[in-house]
């Protein structure tokens, strides 16, 4: 295994994880020629001791693999059979449902190679990817594969990538990193493509995690060169930890330099793409992926301009069309702003003008906003809630409230660009008006109007007056004269002054809400900055850790 200096010192001057020929069935049938038992590659070109495969097998069998090196001649043209070495079997290295990796060391160094395969297992491979190369990493493949038997705990991801429901390596069952150079000053971004499939199986996860395990097998990284992976589905996953440096740009923009890597191919279909599998970009991976990037953006305090987030291409002394004909022209949209939780009122069932109400009744009102930002709005967690102050109780409250403090939810969830309702009733135990402003607030995370996670509306871009109103049923009783003021006094007040008196009660109790969520306590000076926690006591702790990071990063910076 090589020494921790070793990993280190070494730079990581791949272009790509994944080799470019893909000897696939087609390929082979037009070829390859078969000779005793065995289907034989032409001899390509490259440089090294190690040959390695990626390859999709379409059975459990465990395929038959054999590589021997050729000898280059004068002009450096490979011939077949010119001081070719001995046939050599490749072990497999990683086997998941579909995917294999395949390495295996020559006796010595050539600059050509040939494979062959068995005849009885060619029917059942698919995409034979392979390369003859000096691997910078001999032995991270060995190390980590000594390691997968026993857990290995990783380096927790922060709050903020939690939020975003980002997969870590421990859950998609990553290899333990060989690598070891750290980095603590992320000040530039590289996005990425694998240039290869979207998925092996039906399923983002076996393609991460073969290309995990080429990319360290082959000896040509020390893990995932990427720090972040984007699935086309839009699941987002941590590739190589963010305390480590990347190994994706090269040309020596490595160092601070934040590799994003949208999984599969974005050129043209069958035009530079393993097995001619070429995509267009989804909706969802460039919804996510734009997410993801601005979320990156503002922890590590990245500035969003052209010349700071750029694809692999466009970072000087790189030769290469990555991220792909197709996502290139769209990353622009990446750079472009989105908050996780912003809103936009739409309609509402008041017109802007007083509502009046009788006292010691209550109403049923809405107001629909839909969702501008980038994470979706939950029943239970993202309400409309009274301001000035804010976690404090509204003149306005009703018993259908979720609690003192919390307005409405959503009864369903509201995705990103999705129209959602929060259904809104007001009592009035007085005569008005009484004027309430509302702000959305997703519980334990940030008010919508506080950047930088919330992008609007503002606290008071949502006002309410209710004008309560002696009604029909409170101007007398059994005929009383409705110009009797003492009457007035002795029943419509009094009833009203009794039923407000009930619901106090409940309030102070807790009881007031109707979803299960605990009521709140009236606002105090420590709460009515806060940011929506649902004890009334201020941030959580991991909004808290937040603010803290973002705090250091930024000292860091100024201080630099």
């Amino acid at each position: 295994m090589l020494s921790s200096a070793a990993v280190s010192a070494k730079a990581e001057p791949r272009e790509h994880v994944l080799p470019e020929r893909n000897d696939d069935a087609e390929a082979r049938q037009g070829t390859w020629t078969r000779a005793g038992g065995w289907l034989q590659s032409p001899v390509i070109r490259g440089t090294g001791y190690r040959v390695s495969a990626l390859m999709s097998v379409h059975d459990g069998r465990t395929v038959q693999l054999q590589a021997r090196g050729v000898a280059a001649d004068a002009t450096g043209a490979c011939i077949p059979g010119r001081d070719a070495g001995p046939w050599t079997s490749l072990e497999e290295t990683f086997t998941g449902d579909e995917l294999r990796v395949a390495v295996v060391d020559l006796q010595a160094s050539f600059e050509c190679a040939q494979m062959r395969m068995a005849n009885v297992d060619d029917a059942a491979v698919g995409d034979l990817q392979w390369e003859l190369l000096e691997p910078e990493y001999p032995d991270a493949g060995v190390a980590s594969r000594s390691l997968s038997a026993s857990t290995q705990p990783q380096a927790a991801i922060s709050p903020a990538l939690e939020m975003l429901g980002v997969i870590t390596r421990e859950q998609w069952e990553a290899r333990a990193t060989q690598c070891s150079t750290p980095e603590n000053d992320w000040y530039r971004m590289a996005i990425h493509h694998t240039a290869g499939p979207q998925t092996a199986n039906g399923t983002v996860v076996e393609r991460l995690q073969g290309t995990q395990a080429y990319a360290m097998d082959s000896g040509g990284f020390c893990d995932l060169p990427y720090q972040m992976m984007v699935g086309f589905d839009g699941s987002l996953y941590e590739g190589r930890a963010l305390e480590l440096m990347s190994g994706a740009t090269g040309g020596g923009n490595n160092p601070g330099n934040l590799a994003v890597c949208f999984i599969g191919c974005y050129h043209t279909p069958d035009s530079d793409c393993v097995g001619g599998q070429g995509h267009e970009p989804t909706d969802e991976m460039m919804q996510r992926g734009q997410l993801l990037v601005q979320t990156l953006a503002i922890i590590e305090d990245i500035p969003t301009t052209e010349d700071d987030i750029r694809g692999h291409r466009d970072w000087p002394g790189n030769s290469t069309a990555c991220p792909g004909e197709l996502l290139h022209p769209r990353l622009g949209e990446l750079r472009e702003s989105l908050v996780w939780f912003s809103g936009s009122e739409t309609d509402r069932s008041w017109d802007g003008e007083d509502v009046e109400l009788d006292i010691g009744t209550s109403t049923e009102l809405w107001i629909e906003l839909e969702n501008t930002g980038g994470l979706p709005w939950l029943p239970g967690e993202t309400f409309l809630a009274p301001t000035a102050p804010r976690d404090g109780e509204s003149p306005l409250y009703d018993a259908a409230w979720p609690s003192p403090t919390r307005a409405a939810t959503v009864d369903a969830e509201v995705a990103p660009g999705q129209v959602g309702r929060f259904v809104l009733n007001v009592s009035i135990d007085e005569e008005g008006p009484i004027t309430q402003t509302f702000g959305l607030v997703h519980e334990e995370v940030t008010w919508f109007a506080d950047p930088p996670w919330g992008g609007g509306p503002a606290d008071d871009a949502v006002a309410l007056t209710v004008r309560g109103v002696v009604g029909q049923a409170d101007s007398g009783d059994g005929g009383l004269d409705t110009s009797d003021s003492g009457a007035d006094d002795g029943t419509g007040a009094a009833s009203a002054d009794g039923a407000n008196g009930d619901d106090d009660d409940d309030d102070s109790d807790g009881t007031g809400g109707t979803s299960g969520n605990p009521a709140l306590p009236p606002a105090t000076s420590e709460t009515q900055d806060g940011c929506g926690c649902r004890s009334g006591s201020g941030p959580a702790p991991w909004s808290l850790a937040l603010l803290v990071l973002l705090a250091v990063r930024r000292r860091t910076r100024a201080s630099a």
